[in-house]
C-alpha cells in the first residue's frame, strides 16, 4: 500500500461514500493491494490488526524463514505501521508463540494484552489440538496458557477461532458431530467461577451450510459477525459474509449479506480483521493476475459496518463482577476483566464511580450485609490502585436484599455473587471516545 490513499481509499476512510441498503451487493469502489513486501510470499493470509492499528500479524504458510523451515505450516509474522500509513517489512514473531509446528494469532484482546493462539503448547515445543492464551510482559508474549473446553474435538485438520469484546464468548470452527456440512461456527462460553469453557455449540442453519464456514471475527460491538462461507451464494469459491446477532442466546441470527463483488472475487477470501472504526478492512483474496493469494484493504458500505454503540454508553459504563461462595477476593479471571474495562476508561473524564456488593441467599441477613461489604471495598481498593481518586468513590454493600436473578438454583446463585460498578464520565467524554 502506498504512502497515500487513493480517492476511493480517502473517501472510504472520511466517510463519504453513500449507504447501501442490507441484503444488497455493496457498490463501493475500494480495494487495494498491500506493498510487495508484505505480499513476496505467495501463502500469506489470516491478516490480524491489532487495537490499536499499529501492527499488522499475518500467517505464513511453508515460509523458508519459518520455525520449522518450508515445512513448517503456519507460522506468526508482523509489520509496524510506519508514519506514511504503509507498513515494514515482515518480521517473524518468533518463540514463544511460534514452533516448528501450526502456529496461529486468532484474535487480540481489546486492550492489545492478551492473545488467543492456535494450540495447546508444551514445554518440549511441541503442540496438541486445542486453543490458548498468551499475555503481554515487559519482554514480550509470555509462554501460552491452555484454554479448557468441555468436551473440545475436531473432525478437520482445518480451525478456526475468535472472542467477543469481552472474551467471555468464543468463536469457533470446527467440524464435529453435529455440523452441517464441513466446519461449521460454533460458541463456548466461560464459566468466571471455574476458568473453564462450556462445549462449543452449534451457531444454527442461518449462519451454517453444507459448505464449509471460518475464519470468524467479531466485531468491538460484540453483535456483527464477518466469515467466509463456501455454502451462502457468492461469487467464488469462499465468499466473506456479514451476520448480526439477534438475541443473548447465540444461536439466532440474521441472514448472512454477501460483502459484494469489489470484496469477494470469483477466487477465495479467506479471512477478515476490520480497523478500529470498523469502515474498512484487511482481507485475504486473490491477485485477478498473479491468481495468488494475497492481502488488501478493502472499504466496507455503512449497511456492513459494525453497530454505533448507543449514545448513552458514552456517558454512563457498567461491568459486573463475579465472586465465589462466602468469598471476597476477586478471582483472577475476574480482575483481569476489570483490568480491561479500566483500560477503555478515559479515566480524567470520571466523575463518579458507585460501586455495590450483592451476595447470594444463603445465610444470615447480617452475615451477607457483612459479606457485600467486604466485596464492594476490595473492588473499591482494586480501583483506587489503578488511579481512580478515592473521593470519586460511592460504595454500598445490599447483602441479599437486591438479587439481580431470582431463584436459589446454582446458576442463579453464582449471578447474585456479584458486585456492580457504574461509571459516570463528564459529559464531554462522549466526545473523546
Amino acid at each position: 500500500m502506498s504512502g497515500k490513499p487513493s480517492l476511493p481509499m480517502l473517501a472510504c476512510l472520511l466517510g463519504l461514500l453513500p449507504p447501501i441498503a442490507l441484503g444488497q451487493p455493496p457498490q463501493i469502489g475500494c480495494k487495494e493491494r498491500l506493498s510487495e513486501h508484505i505480499n513476496s510470499h505467495p501463502l500469506t493470509i489470516l491478516p490480524l490488526l491489532s487495537p490499536d492499528g499499529r501492527r499488522l500479524y499475518l500467517d505464513r504458510k511453508h515460509h523458508p524463514e519459518n520455525t520449522g523451515g518450508i515445512r513448517d505450516p503456519d507460522e506468526i509474522w508482523y509489520a509496524e505501521r510506519l508514519p506514511n500509513g504503509s507498513f515494514s517489512e515482515l518480521k517473524n514473531l518468533g518463540p514463544p508463540l511460534n514452533t516448528p509446528g501450526s502456529d496461529v494469532l486468532c484474535a487480540l484482546s481489546p486492550d492489545g494484552t492478551e492473545a488467543l493462539v492456535f494450540g495447546i503448547y508444551r514445554p518440549d515445543g511441541t503442540k496438541q489440538t486445542g486453543f490458548s492464551v498468551s499475555r503481554w510482559t515487559d519482554s514480550g508474549w509470555s509462554f501460552p496458557t491452555p484454554l479448557r473446553i468441555r468436551n473440545f474435538y475436531n473432525l478437520s485438520q482445518h480451525y478456526y477461532a475468535t472472542w467477543s469484546p469481552d472474551r467471555r464468548t468464543l468463536i469457533l470452527a470446527l467440524q464435529r458431530l453435529d455440523s452441517y456440512g464441513g466446519l461449521d461456527l460454533y460458541a463456548s462460553h466461560l464459566d468466571t467461577l471455574t476458568g473453564t469453557w462450556s462445549e462449543p455449540e452449534n451457531l444454527g442453519p442461518t449462519i451454517n451450510t453444507s459448505g464449509m464456514e471460518g475464519s470468524p471475527y467479531l466485531a468491538p460491538d460484540g453483535v456483527t459477525l464477518y466469515f467466509f462461507s463456501t455454502g451462502h451464494r457468492g461469487f467464488g469459491g469462499m465468499d466473506l459474509f456479514m451476520s448480526r446477532r439477534l438475541d443473548s442466546t447465540w444461536k439466532h441470527w440474521s441472514s448472512p449479506v454477501n460483502l459484494g463483488p469489489q470484496v469477494n472475487t470469483s477466487g477465495d477470501e479467506a479471512s477478515i480483521s476490520l480497523t478500529v472504526r470498523g469502515d474498512s478492512a484487511y482481507i485475504a483474496s486473490i491477485d485477478p493476475i498473479t491468481r495468488q493469494a494475497s492481502i488488501y484493504v478493502v472499504c466496507l458500505a455503512d449497511s456492513l459496518r459494525p453497530l454505533p454503540p448507543p449514545p448513552a454508553a458514552a456517558s454512563v459504563r457498567e461491568l459486573q463482577l463475579y465472586f465465589e461462595f462466602a468469598r471476597w477476593e476477586l478471582p483472577p479471571q475476574e480482575q483481569q476483566r476489570l483490568r480491561e474495562f479500566l483500560a477503555q476508561l478515559p479515566l480524567q473524564q470520571v466523575r463518579r464511580i458507585l460501586v455495590a456488593g450483592h451476595t447470594d441467599d444463603v445465610g444470615s441477613h447480617s452475615y451477607n450485609l457483612k459479606l457485600s461489604q467486604q466485596r464492594a471495598q476490595t473492588v473499591a481498593e482494586l480501583l483506587v490502585r489503578s488511579g481512580i481518586a478515592r473521593e470519586r468513590l460511592t460504595i454500598h454493600a445490599y447483602g441479599k436484599e437486591r438479587p439481580a436473578v431470582p431463584g436459589t438454583t446454582p446458576e442463579a446463585r453464582r449471578q447474585n455473587r456479584r458486585v456492580e460498578i457504574r461509571v459516570e464520565l463528564l459529559p464531554e467524554a462522549s466526545q473523546l471516545n
